[in-house]
């Protein structure tokens, strides 16, 4: 098997590989919405054999017709299809990973673990017909995905730690005089007077010695200011770096048909100004197909046990100074993936998602309304089968899909 190319241009463009005879080219229209869907029962298994008719899914609130329902699953043959769309149920040939390092929020050691997990699972769990892509530095690694592993690892091992990172950057924050948190940095760099002096007199009360030598209150209330500002200033930079990296992504991929993987590995980043852009962002990666994951680089932090439950959000979390689980959370509901926190063993983190990945239902319907306005249109799909869990994006966004070109072309 030779090897399957997707060239990149500033966003990810398709081209064609020239290669002789025969190829094999895949097309999609762009009528359709699609929702990737999981469906588990009670012990957390998927539950294959699923009908069209167990199904029911509403867009803001008002039942749609579904048009095209099929299981897809990478580990065997099997494959249930329902469509008035044919062409449309080859879109699962092939799995599509995307390697997102958010080196700017990622700590050396954070750094460190995850590429060892990014190059066991490229060994180890990557199949002959997986897609492949390593983002970074703000593009795909020699423009392009590949099948070929030793490229991939090759993108892998080229990932630098970032010259400031986010825990550096949040490390005065644990230093006299001590700020609670990001948010409290947000909010007296907004100008809270009133929070700066209630900080300044609780780190003058607790450690008078040093509120002294810093040369009494009124200094320590100064240079709370100028740790809040600097700190914001700098967060938002990287921030503004994390979203357009994402955004690339979610524009390039929307002219790959199917389903799309990003596994974006990160500590987490300031988000309290860029709420908006990455609702926006999630949401036209959900029109596109794809679904973002994200493990947290930091490993296992508060948890007691070696292997915790590492989908949770209710696992305890060293969260002092940090609230940058926000940005992460809007980018996985809003896609239908999930975030992995709490875990040392990088190949089992990717080894949740690959599984998560491997077997899924699709639904594919024409919207009643039919305008493509921009606006952002609420899915749900509702389970008729007694017991069942589904997860599936929340939404969209109503924009038109860029020509589905070629999705790839197999030199043989």
């Amino acid at each position: 098997m030779g090897i399957a190319r997707l060239t990149i241009c500033g966003a990810i463009a398709l081209m064609l590989q020239t290669a002789a005879p025969p190829q094999t080219t895949f097309r999609s229209g762009t009528a359709l919405v699609e929702v990737d869907v999981i469906a588990l029962d009670k012990q957390g298994n998927f539950v294959p054999g699923l009908h069209i008719t167990d199904l029911e899914l509403l867009e803001d609130g008002k039942r749609q017709k579904i048009q095209q329902f099929f299981m897809v699953t990478h580990l065997g043959s099997t494959k249930n299809t329902v469509s008035q769309f044919a062409s449309e149920t080859d879109h699962g040939a092939r799995r599509v990973f995307i390697m997102l390092f958010d080196e700017g929020h990622l700590a050396n050691d954070s750094l460190a673990r995850v590429k060892r997990g990014a190059e066991e699972f490229i060994r180890d769990q990557m199949g002959p017909e997986d897609v492949g892509g390593v983002f970074v530095g703000g593009g795909m690694f020699r423009g392009r995905l590949t099948t070929d592993k030793g490229e991939l690892l090759a993108g892998v091992r080229a990932v630098k730690p970032a010259f400031d990172n986010r825990q550096g950057l949040l490390a005065p924050f644990r230093e006299f005089p001590r700020i609670p948190s990001e948010h409290d940095a947000a909010r007296i760099a907004d100008g809270a007077r009133e929070l700066v002096n209630e900080i300044g007199v609780k780190a003058c009360v607790d450690d008078p010695i040093d509120c002294q030598t810093a040369g009494g209150l009124q200094q320590v209330e100064n240079l709370i200011q100028q740790k809040a500002r600097l700190y914001i200033r700098q967060a938002r930079t990287l921030a503004s770096n994390t979203v357009r990296n994402l955004q690339t992504i979610a524009t390039g991929l929307s002219r790959i048909p199917g389903r799309k993987t990003v596994m974006f590995m990160t500590e987490g980043f300031f988000s309290e100004d860029s709420r908006s852009a990455l609702e926006k962002v999630a949401a036209q990666a959900a029109r596109g197909g794809t679904t973002v994951y994200t493990i947290d680089g930091r490993g296992l932090i508060g948890g007691t046990s070696l292997n915790p439950d590492t989908v949770s959000a209710t696992r305890a979390r060293s969260t002092a100074f940090d609230t940058g689980d926000d940005g992460p959370n809007i980018l996985t509901a809003g896609t239908g993936g999930f975030m992995v926190r709490n875990i040392d063993d990088m190949s089992r983190a990717f080894g949740l998602i690959v599984r998560d990945t491997s077997t899924y239902y699709v639904i594919g319907y024409q919207p009643d309304n039919s305008t493509m306005d921009g606006k952002f249109r609420r899915i749900e799909v509702k389970s008729k089968v007694a017991g069942m869990k589904l997860r599936a994006r929340k939404g969209y966004a109503a924009v038109a899909l860029p020509p589905q070109e070629m999705l790839w072309t197999v030199n043989k």
